[in-house]
């Protein structure tokens, strides 16, 4: 059976369009298929302050450099405003504002349910990031109707919050920038489950994101031979904002782990509790069949769907299904190349 594409990658971010950009250059026909309306959407939909950990020349996409502008460090709206112009530039094919719900192994092709139509592709690349579908904990149902609750993804700004305390549950990086910002505005507390450390002042040094970009390209997905070493030559979890200093400056307390909730409290686990007009839940995400990203992908005509493990450079068990992963933009980036080179190899 033909296939109408020689790839076809789900997800136009940085992932996707460096995956694109080297196929492409190879000779090799490609569709980016992405479910946001314009490239870059997946950003602009993150809360206003938002800030990037790596600076922009770190940023950059193959064959064009990021903008330059006063921080250092670019904001959302940088980084979605670059994707845009970047598919825009390399005249990649694109089909915006659809989900790929399937994907599965038909003879030496795939089938890739997308929106209405199937199509047929010789290689799959999911560059999407496999966890959109966000993950609220079960006890959010014992909360009141009058109490809002959002899920971190789809926080924008403090002033939009009604008047009244805010509960953040969560401590990871987006919880701990969110209650931090939201304490100026509104009496706060946040859930502490694990808690991670300050990062080094070199966090916020362009010059030291530099070595972590030559241990990337040096060690590749084998950091872990490295973790005797400081940061940045060994990948670390930090939490960049400072939640003793907030607590101090604007009152925000800090919570153990969130355990229940009961009409308009949530209770944490050394039992005590507090009020809460607004529960923002940065809890995280879970693969889900409608994700953008999180195609479920099946082995191959009436099979049953096959857990993925993902192997070096992307590889999958299904031969030409790679995964794009990262934890920063340049990584996500050399990541994609990488995958791209196994694309082509494989012919």
């Amino acid at each position: 059976m033909p296939a109408d594409t020689d790839a076809l990658i789900v997800g136009a971010g940085h992932g996707g369009l460096a995956v694109a950009h080297d196929l492409v250059r190879a000779g090799r026909e490609v569709l980016l298929v992405d479910a946001h309306p314009r490239v870059g959407d997946a950003w602009r939909k993150r809360w206003d302050s938002l800030r990037l950990f790596t600076p922009r020349d770190l940023d950059a996409l193959p064959e064009m450099a990021f903008p330059t502008g006063d921080d250092a460090f670019p904001n959302k709206d940088e980084v979605a405003d670059y994707q845009e112009r970047y598919a825009k530039e390399m005249h990649f094919a694109l089909r915006l504002g659809s989900v790929v719900r399937a994907v599965r192994r038909v003879g030496d092709v795939f089938e890739s349910a997308v929106g209405t139509d199937v199509i047929r592709a010789r290689s799959v690349v999911i560059a999407g990031g496999a966890f959109h579908a966000p993950l609220i904990p079960d006890f959010a149902s014992h909360l009141d109707a009058s109490v809002l609750q959002l899920h971190s993804s789809d926080y924008r700004r403090a002033r939009d919050l009604p008047e009244g305390p805010v509960v953040v549950v969560g401590s990871a990086n987006s919880g701990g920038e969110i209650a931090v910002e939201v304490a100026r505005e509104r009496p706060t507390t946040i859930a502490i489950g694990t808690r991670k450390p300050l990062p080094p002042k070199r966090w916020r040094s362009p010059t030291w994101w530099k070595l972590a970009l030559l241990r990337d390209r040096v060690f590749h997905e084998r950091t872990a031979y490295v973790a005797w070493l400081p940061w940045p030559l060994r990948a670390g979890g930090y939490l960049e904002a400072d939640l003793d200093r907030a607590a101090i400056a604007d009152g925000l307390r800090l919570a153990p782990r969130a355990v229940d909730a009961a009409a308009d409290r949530v209770r944490f686990v050394d039992g005590s509790e507090v009020p809460a007009r607004t529960v923002i839940w940065a809890t995280g995400f879970v693969a889900g069949e409608e994700a953008p990203a999180t195609p479920l992908v099946i082995a191959g005509g009436e099979h049953p769907a096959t857990p993925l493990v993902i192997g070096r450079h992307g590889r999958t068990t299904v031969p030409g299904l790679h995964v794009v992963r990262g934890r920063f933009l340049f990584a996500i980036s050399r990541h994609a190349r990488d995958v791209a080179r196994d694309v082509i190899r494989r012919g």
